[in-house]
């Protein structure tokens, strides 16, 4: 196919507008297709995603969205917004001779699952939601609070003086020096990025993350220059069109399992109930744990997973 190229980790798909989107793939081609969407935006998918699958039974599909992870232009905001997300997903489905395939999201990527099966129903055969983000103004905002009850977010960032908010004044800031700071600005302001995700995670910054070697500097710096880009609009959604997307999935009756850590900091528990009150069929199971697909949350994804298998 001219628009796959081959690596060694997986391969290259090449979209009409020059991207070049890393694909990660696992189990046997003939196996019940599952597309995994990672979160950030900005983060990329990892090789042990692979794990939350039977490597016998599945075969997933890991994209690293525009310009993150492995995708090239790395970091790129060029024609970097939901509807080129959308369509990077039908061209890579359509790339592989996918009919319909199950579809994992965790946070960012549970906001772009619930977009592309609105969008795309008769693509999508089941929904496992972990942590889920609904890019309001409220989930936002309370990542640039000041008063928040972690450690102040890029307490070194100070807003420009915008008549606004303060948390909406600091992430215009921030936006503007990923996109036009110094090198020192921007490894300064991903660094307290980082610091603050760390603690809003509950996992405390040892002293290598804190002097992080030049690559995995600049690998910080591209993934929060991109979660920037689209926290500033709202992800270019928003919490009205996510619950609109929400109940046509559940108009249609697509299977939907909603997984939620109790202890989750970072994507409120209230997202979920949410959910399930637009997604009265949805399944929603409260799990033993925060965040990240780690422990609990993990083997509740795998659990999840195979519960959701279909005939195809």
């Amino acid at each position: 196919m001219p628009d796959i190229s081959t690596t060694s980790a997986g391969f290259y798909l090449r979209t009409p507008d020059a991207q070049r989107l890393h694909v990660r793939l696992s189990g046997p081609p003939d196996a019940e297709p599952w597309l995994v969407l990672h979160g950030g935006p900005g983060s990329g998918c990892s090789a042990s995603m692979a794990a939350w699958f039977d490597p016998q039974r599945h075969r997933v599909v890991m994209p690293d969205q525009r310009g993150a992870g492995r995708s090239r232009p790395a970091g790129s905001l060029r024609r970097n917004n939901v509807g080129a997300l959308l369509a990077d997903l039908e061209q890579l489905r359509a790339a592989l001779g996918i009919e319909r395939w199950g579809v994992v999201g965790g946070s960012w990527g549970a906001a772009l699952a619930l977009a592309y099966a609105a969008r795309c129903p008769d693509a999508v055969a089941a929904l496992v939601l972990r942590g889920a983000f609904l890019t309001g103004r409220d989930d936002v905002f309370a990542l640039f609070s000041p008063s928040h009850k972690n450690a102040l977010m890029l307490r070194r960032v100070k807003p420009r003086g915008e008549r606004l908010p303060d948390a909406r004044a600091r992430l215009l800031t921030v936006s503007r020096v990923f996109q036009s700071g110094t090198t020192a600005q921007k490894r300064d302001t991903a660094a307290a990025w980082r610091q603050r995700e760390l603690a809003m995670l509950g996992m405390a910054a040892s002293s290598r993350s804190r002097s992080q070697p030049r690559r995995e500097c600049l690998a910080t710096v591209i993934k929060y220059r991109i979660q920037a880009h689209y926290l500033r609009n709202r992800a270019g959604l928003g919490k009205p069109a996510l619950l609109r997307a929400a109940r046509e999935i559940a108009r249609q009756g697509l299977p939907v399992t909603l997984l939620h850590g109790r202890a989750d900091g970072v994507c409120r528990p209230a997202n979920a109930r949410r959910l399930q009150h637009v997604m009265p069929g949805a399944r929603l199971a409260w799990v033993d744990g925060g965040h990240l697909a780690a422990g609990a949350m993990r083997e509740a994804l795998a659990r999840a997973i195979r519960a959701a298998g279909w005939q195809r």
